[in-house]
């Protein structure tokens, strides 16, 4: 059967959002950035009406903001939603926690580990943005061995935002988020201590919150034409 050109529009609707969202997971796209409808449309070769359609889902999503007569801009988190993402994120993660507790397959600690390995290195070479992106990744990790596809969609959502936390409030030279810390989740993980694990899952991001200056706003001017432009690939989050 031919594909039928709604189907079509969709995919490839599906596929101008993916681009945005994960530019904005790996925090290529900063905070407040403006989306031009014009401009964002002809770098993606799509009508107005289809632009405008991922735009208003990427603002259900919280990852942007639509105003009257300004248009699209990037999400710009105050200290106050901040401090919502970090509140959501505990309530999810302790659930994700709690489900993983005593329960990890040998095969998962490994994957984790691995993980966590890849932290050190991008540590060691000083690549702060490889460091936050890896550090949503581990989180995510947890939710996908946990095989709940709600949690999941909604903690890659929040990482997402946080992601525009970090990049807004954390403090130059200070890795947000510790590999240290996902190793002592992890090793609590692996025991029948749920509510250790759930503990250290709570004080780590607690941590990630602390080591934030809320009170610092940094942007920055992002050509949106070479951000986008054909063969360039953006790490996913």
């Amino acid at each position: 059967m031919a594909e039928r050109e709604d189907d079509r529009d969709e995919a490839g609707d599906d596929l101008v959002y993916d681009k945005i969202h994960a530019a904005i997971g790996a925090q290529e796209l900063p905070p407040g950035t403006r989306l031009r409808e014009d401009e964002m449309r002809q770098i993606f070769g799509v009508s107005r009406a289809r632009i405008r359609k991922v735009f208003s889902r990427l603002a259900h999503a919280g990852l942007v903001t639509i105003e009257p007569n300004k248009g699209a801009s990037v999400f710009q988190p105050t200290p106050r939603e901040a401090r919502e993402i970090f509140a959501a994120r505990r309530g999810i993660e302790a659930t994700i926690v709690r489900l993983l507790a005593g329960k990890l397959a040998r095969q998962d600690v490994a994957t984790l580990k691995r993980h966590i390995a890849l932290e050190v290195e991008a540590e060691a070479s000083r690549n702060w943005n490889e460091m936050v992106r890896l550090s949503g990744e581990f989180h995510l990790l947890m939710a996908e061995i946990a095989g709940n596809a709600i949690l999941l969609r909604f903690l890659r959502e929040l990482i997402t935002r946080e992601a525009l936390v970090i990049l807004v409030y954390e403090r130059p030279g200070q890795p947000s988020c510790s590999h240290h810390e996902h190793s002592l989740i992890l090793e609590a993980l692996s025991s029948t201590n749920t509510e250790k694990a759930v503990a250290l899952m709570d004080e780590h991001l607690g941590n990630v919150e602390d080591r934030l200056d809320l009170d610092r706003d940094t942007r920055k001017v992002v050509d949106l034409g070479k951000l986008f432009a054909p063969g360039k690939s953006i790490p996913r989050t």
